[in-house]
């Protein structure tokens, strides 16, 4: 899979990230000039491109009170045999020049990922579609799934 991403910060508006981060968080982005989240973090976000602008989205979901899939990625296979159809997901693109998993950080290939945004009672979650891993992710990550390119 993918469990964390880095993208160029100072493409990301600052009122995005306002949404989620206090100054001091957004100082150390803008220090480093990269913007760096994960899923395991305290608050997993990830930059979408939407009606050609970018913005942050919460991470899939992690609470067990909300009442949306408790994952942060999305299987291809199971939103092609409708699974997510009840939800009325929006493709859309995550934003990520790298990607993390197993302590394994790997270039994309084409500026990021695709995605599935759902919308519940006013809360959007982006999730993280994937695939079974080709043989050189799972080399690289050993991982049997790979997040899938825009």
């Amino acid at each position: 899979m993918c469990g964390g991403i880095i993208y160029n910060m100072m493409k990301i508006p600052k009122k995005e990230l306002k949404k989620f981060y206090d100054d001091k968080e957004i100082a150390k982005f803008e220090e480093s000039g990269k913007f760096e989240s994960y899923f395991w973090s305290k608050k997993p976000v990830l930059p979408i491109e939407k009606e050609g602008k970018i913005e942050l989205k919460s991470w899939g979901n992690r609470d067990k009170d909300i009442k949306l899939p408790k994952t942060g990625w999305a299987k291809v296979e199971s939103v092609e045999a409708g699974k997510w159809k009840y939800l009325d997901p929006e493709p859309v693109s995550i934003l990520a020049d790298k990607g993390y998993e197993k302590g394994v950080w790997f270039e994309t290939k084409k500026g990021g990922f695709k995605g599935l945004l759902v919308n519940k009672d006013n809360d959007e979650r982006v999730y993280m579609m994937t695939k079974p891993a080709d043989k050189d992710y799972l080399e690289l990550t050993k991982h049997d799934r790979e997040p899938i390119d825009i």
